[in-house]
């Protein structure tokens, strides 16, 4: 005999026999999907781990070899492709950016490899693992823990060996450049590396420096030449196209060899622009001595909108064998809104869709400085006159509708190849600073 429910059951079943059948089919389904679903989650829960073999990597014919008295430093970058293909992960979704190096001491000492020097908050190989255990089954994770820990590099390098493994770093648009520090006998050697991706290229790798000047055309000057150049030669300002309209003034100029501006750009954070850049579209129209920028470099802020710009052209001139470049430094929005859109095409509505923060051109260049000055590259550091004053109640407007305001002096800041100290800058051109006291700290 069926209990009451049982016949209910058979009485609805036998009424509506194309319900039952649909519910059964329905829960068969349910039943089906839950099912592939436990097999997917126990099959990625019990992944397994396998890294690829470094020495037979593609991207290490890409290297480029170094060498400095008894150490030889050879670094490659793997692109977000090889990068998978090397570790299994999409590490630079992540953010981050490993490096190989392989260094040999041929000295009689230990070398002791400063990591920080590379990225001053680099991740540690068992932090990546950790980032990426998810899915892998627990063998799996002590495999890759394995994988990441033997082929990371080491920091001690004894006397007649090398040793080679990956640094974590975070990634770097455009060329990956770095400063690499390693220690011998409580000295230290510095090695600076750019190493290019496939599919970048930087802009300043376009132009052919080396034929910008006929040999005529360079003056060689002193401290006291330069500023005097500066102040009476020295357009004040940027042009349009036509040489005719203002771009703005030329507030800043770096005097170093090429290596010193890299290595100073490259210790202050600053990043590459590759000569396609819709962002610097605008900067790119500008000229001076009737030329294109040679170089734009910029700063983003993490927490806000901000980008703060240098825009830089090689100038005819060299102190003490070393370049000059004159240039723009400001602030400009990041954003790419229809109305900037028509801003920089049309040198419409700019005052309307952010550039409010490019007004305090001064700001740019204070920042600036301390840059450089916090990050070691700053030998000396001047001010000279040669820009028209203007006020936040009068400001001047550039030739795309940018009003500005400034005190009229632009900076001059040598730089060098290795750090400086920060109480071994030294201030020249001191006569000038009467003309800036009591601005906004200068």
């Amino acid at each position: 005999m069926s209990c009451p429910g049982q016949w209910r059951k058979q009485k609805l079943a036998a009424k509506h026999p194309a319900k039952r059948r649909n519910g059964l089919q329905c829960r068969g389904l349910l039943h089906c999907l839950a099912g592939l679903a436990l097999l997917v989650i126990a099959g990625c829960a019990s992944k397994p781990y396998q890294g690829a073999d470094i020495q037979s990597a593609s991207f290490l014919q890409r290297a480029q070899t170094q060498q400095q008295n008894t150490l030889r430093v050879t670094a490659a970058v793997p692109d977000a492709s090889e990068t998978r293909s090397l570790t299994g992960l999409d590490l630079y979704a992540q953010g981050i950016q490993p490096i190989w190096l392989e260094i040999e001491n041929t000295g009689n000492t230990n070398a002791h490899v400063a990591l920080r020097s590379i990225d001053r908050d680099y991740f540690s190989p068992i932090e990546v693992a950790y980032m990426n255990r998810g899915g892998f089954s627990d063998q799996g994770y002590t495999d890759m823990q394995d994988w990441f820990h033997r082929n990371a590099m080491r920091r001690k390098i004894a006397p007649g060996q090398s040793q080679s493994g990956l640094v974590f770093t975070h990634l770097r648009p455009g060329t990956k450049g770095f400063n690499l520090d390693i220690f011998k006998n409580k000295q230290a050697t510095s090695f600076t590396f750019f190493l290019p991706l496939p599919g970048f290229t930087a802009d300043y790798a376009t132009v052919d420096f080396a034929s910008l000047y006929a040999a005529g055309e360079i003056q060689e000057l002193d401290e006291q030449g330069l500023k005097g150049l500066l102040e009476e030669r020295m357009p004040c300002c940027s042009t349009d196209v036509t040489g005719e309209l203002n771009g703005g003034p030329l507030n800043i100029v770096l005097v170093g060899t090429p290596l010193a501006v890299r290595r100073s750009l490259l210790r202050g954070g600053w990043l590459e622009t590759s000569a396609d850049e819709k962002m610097d579209r605008a900067a790119r129209m500008h000229r001076y001595r009737e030329r294109a920028p040679d170089t734009v470099f910029y700063l983003d802020r993490a927490d806000g909108n901000e980008r703060l710009q240098m825009t830089l052209w090689l100038a005819p001139w060299r102190v003490d064998a070393d370049n000059v470049w004159v240039g723009q430094v400001y602030y400009r929005t990041k954003d790419k809104t229809m109305l900037a859109d028509l801003r920089d095409q049309y040198g419409l509505l700019s005052r309307f869709v952010g550039d409010s923060v490019s007004a305090d051109i001064d700001s740019a260049v204070r920042f600036t400085i301390q840059n450089f000055w916090y990050n070691k590259s700053l030998l000396k550091i001047g001010w000279v006159p040669g820009i028209p004053p203007s006020t936040q109640e009068s400001p001047d407007t550039t030739y795309d509708g940018i009003g500005y305001f400034t005190h009229g002096l632009r900076v001059v800041l040598f730089l060098s190849e290795i750090p400086v100290a920060l109480d071994d800058a030294k201030v020249i051109y001191p006569e000038s600073l009467p003309h800036i006291t009591g601005t906004d700290g200068v």
